[in-house]
């Protein structure tokens, strides 16, 4: 690890990790592991993230926050199997739900059963200190899913009941989430909805209605 640099990593993050391996070298080289690989999967380059955090792991098992990173570097490489140990391992851990919206996408990357999708985001939606963002997310997968089986109908149901929940205004995450409603909308040849849906992101954020065409594949 380069000498010259120092980690940048949420203290908590650092006290955990000196508390695992005790002061010394090692742990300010895991630390600095930890805190490069987590600027590389900021900058989307799981490529260097992969290389640090797997050393990382390899002197640092037991470290939640090392597992959990090196899970979303494989996820970002679109290594769903190995994304999804790492995830797991942190979710045991932890005891935390916050990265389910992840292992649920991974699930429906490795073509799980659709109850597992569904128990996974249940169980983030169920959290009531859970992120919004990663809650969007969630739903986003769960209805992808439902969609991939063909049920476009329970598919649309479930964004409608997110998107209607009460006290919440068309933040970032809910216009991803009609992204897919009003493509999932316009699969369903209800082509009012569509246009209701595109609306609304048009009118709070036009860049992205000029991406629809990046929605998930449903």
């Amino acid at each position: 690890m380069p000498v010259d640099e120092e980690p940048r990593l949420p203290k908590a993050v650092r006290r955990e990790i000196d508390r695992v391996l005790g002061r010394g070298d090692r742990a300010r080289d895991v630390a600095l592991a930890l805190s490069i690989g987590g600027e590389a999967i900021d900058l989307e380059q799981p490529e260097i993230a992969l290389e640090v955090l797997a050393w990382a792991k390899h002197v640092a098992p037991r470290i939640p926050a090392v597992r959990e990173a090196y899970g979303i570097a494989r996820y970002l490489d679109e290594d769903w199997a190995g994304a999804l140990t790492e995830l797991q391992a942190y979710r045991r851990m932890t005891g935390r739900v916050d990265q389910n919206h992840v292992i649920a996408d991974c699930l429906r990357g490795l073509g799980r059963e659709l109850d597992r999708v569904a128990e996974i985001v249940e169980e983030l939606l169920a959290e009531e200190r859970a992120p919004e963002d990663r809650r969007a997310e969630g739903v986003v997968v769960w209805a992808s899913a439902l969609a991939d089986e063909g049920d476009v109908g329970a598919a649309r149901a479930l964004l409608r009941r997110f998107l209607d929940r009460p006290g919440k205004a068309d933040q970032p995450h809910d216009l991803r989430v009609r992204v897919l409603a009003a493509s999932l909308a316009e699969r369903d040849g209800d082509h009012d909805d569509a246009r209701r849906q595109r609306a609304i992101v048009a009118k709070c954020d036009p860049e992205l209605f000029e991406n629809l065409a990046d929605a998930p594949e449903a």
